[in-house]
């Protein structure tokens, strides 16, 4: 068959004749041979000026080299795929995949070019993958991509010779979720970008800032020279991260707790580094020190025996390690007895008696503090019931409410529930929030308040003056009692401010007809001072400190304190 023969014969194939796709024949030389009309749209040219040339022009130089290759193969009797970028005449660019099919006859060896417009799926997958590694709101590298990256440092230090330093930053947005809740989640996103742009701004192209979750960041410092260096930027990140952010109309200031783990020194894999970073930012919330980070030997300390305290008091909430202590509250003008507080006690089987300052916290920060608020509500309710059942002369027992259990949504009906179990009058509970509590979606706690209030609970503000609650915001809250905090008290009549600030903490309270009752009272000055400024309530070492039940029955028994 003479070549002419053969062209005709393979280009009036219905396949190349009808396909979908571009079609092209090409000889051993890579020559355009013939062509379909899909051809010419697809590629934008007149292909038929391109008839004897080859086809390599139509491509940049690297992908004309490649195409060669493939083409040799496809002479050779092999298909092979290939992914091209190609730009039509009109400018706009293409990415095309080629399949190259070979055809052999007694006339010679040609191949067939099919050519597909793979732009859109290119495109869909580039989109895939960015939204696999990226955060869709920030754009900035999401938890996974960091992950990737942290480790790809890691396994690159391992292979050069000279090792390399670099450093893990974690940030937190404390109390984000105050912040969301007021502003709604429209702003609230609009604040998490400036915030990201703002990261992005100080850290600088040669360093990557990451979003780990809805307020969590992290950063990593590539090749640091020393670790003063990055604790410094560390400092100055937290500083610059403290500037006001502006929301529409509103000014907004967000507090990162931040946590630094260096490489080698805190960490040789992944999840080491993470744990010394986080430890040392849990550190930083709770002691504010400013340092960012810790030496390696403390924080294996530290965290050895965070670890262990957390498994501990999940076993001591199964098996009953706690105890509640009773403090008495005294009517200080009439001397009379009117009140106790509950306050917990952990009797660990190893360590003794551990302080609710090193606990309670814990507790808060694992979510334990639910079950074992509702402990303590069960527990001190049924002993004022056993008492009242006992002939002692009525009381109101007072309980500490934490955050995370004001904030549930089954709380009312979790203490009505009690109350029936126990058996004990409302009347006779009394519940002590924090102003920080009271401050947090003031609205939904006025609320929540007036609820425990219709059913005959007293509410009270313990630790007052300590926070940063509206006056506005105090007369609308349904609250019983002020409770002014022992750091007033101590060497009141020693120290002038504080002797200022109880003096009108109780005349405020006096004129809204609130009850106060002073904390930490420990000696006569103290209360003489009290007294003076018409303080109704008073409770401290002084009276008493707090006692087991059956040795405060003994407070019962006398009622007076004096």
């Amino acid at each position: 068959m003479e070549p002419s023969e053969l062209w005709t014969s393979l280009i009036q194939q219905p396949l190349f004749l009808h396909s979908g796709d571009a079609m092209l024949l090409l000889d051993e030389n890579g020559n355009v041979v013939q062509f379909n009309e899909e051809s010419s749209r697809l590629l934008g040219i007149q292909i038929v000026e391109m008839l004897s040339h080859p086809f390599k022009l139509l491509l940049k130089p690297d992908d004309g080299n490649s195409f060669m290759s493939h083409l040799q193969g496809a002479l050779r009797g092999l298909s092979s795929n290939m992914e091209v970028d190609f730009s039509q005449s009109s400018g706009q660019s293409l990415q095309l995949s080629l399949r190259l099919i070979p055809v052999e006859s007694s006339g010679g060896k040609f191949v067939y070019l099919v050519l597909r417009d793979i732009t859109d799926l290119k495109r869909a997958l580039q989109l895939i993958e960015h939204m696999a590694y990226h955060d869709t709101l920030t754009g900035l590298p999401n938890r996974t991509m960091f992950q990737i990256q942290l480790t790809q440092l890691i396994a690159a230090s391992f292979n050069k010779s000279v090792e390399q330093h670099f450093a893990v930053l974690l940030i937190d947005l404390d109390r984000f979720h105050i912040v969301s809740d007021s502003l709604g989640h429209n702003l609230a996103d609009l604040l998490i970008k400036q915030v990201s742009d703002r990261m992005q701004m100080l850290v600088g192209s040669e360093h990557i800032v990451s979003r780990l979750g809805n307020h969590e960041f992290a950063v990593l410092f590539k090749n640091i020279e020393s670790t003063h260096s990055i604790v410094e930027k560390a400092r100055k990140f937290h500083e610059k991260l403290l500037s006001p952010f502006f929301i529409r109309d509103r000014e907004i200031i967000v507090v990162g707790n931040i946590g630094l783990a260096f490489y080698p020194q805190d960490g040789l894999d992944m999840n080491g580094l993470l744990l010394h970073a986080a430890t040392v930012q849990v550190m930083e919330k709770e002691n504010g020190e400013g340092m960012y980070t810790l030496q390696h030997e403390d924080f294996t300390m530290k965290a050895l025996k965070r670890l262990e305290f957390e498994h501990d008091l999940r076993k001591a909430v199964e098996q009953d390690e706690f105890e509640l202590f009773y403090q008495p509250q005294y009517d200080i003008q009439n001397n009379k007895l009117v009140g106790v507080e509950a306050l917990i006690r952990w009797f660990h089987p190893k360590h003794g008696m551990v302080s609710p300052a090193e606990f309670i916290p814990l507790a808060e920060e694992t979510g334990l503090i639910v079950p074992i608020g509702e402990w303590v509500l069960r527990t001190a309710c049924l002993q004022n019931k056993a008492w009242q059942t006992a002939g002692y002369e009525k009381l109101s027992v007072s309980v500490n409410l934490s955050l995370r259990q004001f904030q549930k949504h089954s709380l009312i009906g979790d203490i009505v529930k009690i109350l029936k179990e126990t058996g004990l009058d409302p009347s006779y509970l009394e519940l002590e929030i924090t102003e920080s509590m009271a401050m947090d979606n003031v609205e939904r706690v006025i609320n929540k308040l007036n609820e425990l209030k219709d059913l005959g609970i007293q509410i009270s503000m313990d630790d007052f003056g300590t926070g940063y609650s509206s006056l506005q915001y105090l007369r609308k809250l349904p609250l019983h009692k002020l409770k002014i905090d022992q750091s007033f008290i101590r060497g009141i009549n020693e120290d002038h401010d504080n002797a200022a600030i109880v003096t009108t903490i109780i005349a405020m309270a006096n004129h809204l007809r609130m009850e106060v009752v002073a904390e930490g009272v420990e000696t006569i000055q103290d209360l003489q001072f009290l007294l003076q400024q018409n303080c109704q309530h008073a409770q401290g070492y002084y009276f008493s400190k707090p006692l087991p039940a059956g040795q405060f029955e003994r407070i019962l028994l006398k009622k007076e304190p004096l």
